[in-house]
């Protein structure tokens, strides 16, 4: 398994899936989520509007980005409310995320760690936190297979 970290512009990383986070008590998208959002004309704020997707913890949304981005699907995971989340919810939620992406199939993946939904934890725990689980269920579900993947950098470079 291939891992490593990236500051690329969202719009040049190449993957079969990205994949972002979104909190339930966050209105509209925020973060690298919000310029997504912008660069797909309003594809999460819409599906929030019409209420099919509005940030639940499990809850996903895949979307094409039809050539706007080099990634070929996003999928957006929800984290429930803030409030809500724990360290342990968080590990159980990496197990679920690695479910989808094994379900959608390929072996590259971008995604930023859930670091806007800990705000008080250090970047580089929430993101060991999350691997730890999530690449324990990709080796799980399809042991030996060359998974690349590729973590979008803290935005303040923490």
């Amino acid at each position: 398994m291939e891992i490593r970290e990236t500051g690329d512009p969202l719009e040049e990383i190449g993957a079969d899936t990205l994949m972002l986070f979104h909190l339930e008590d966050e209105p509209s998208p925020r973060g690298r989520l919000g310029q997504v959002d912008w660069i797909l004309c309003g594809a999460v704020s819409r599906l929030r509007a019409r209420g099919k997707f509005a940030g639940e913890r499990g809850a996903t949304a895949l979307l094409s980005p039809n050539g706007k981005l080099k990634a070929e699907k996003v999928l957006v995971v929800g984290l429930g409310r803030q409030a809500d989340l724990s360290m342990v919810a968080l590990y159980r939620l990496s197990y679920q995320a690695a479910q989808t992406i094994l379900h959608l199939g390929g072996t590259r993946v971008a995604l930023e760690p859930p670091f806007r939904a800990f705000p008080r934890e250090a970047p580089i725990r929430i993101q060991q936190a999350f691997l730890e689980g999530f690449l324990a269920e990709l080796e799980r579900g399809r042991p030996g297979t060359p998974f690349s993947i590729t973590l979008l950098s803290h935005p303040n470079g923490g």
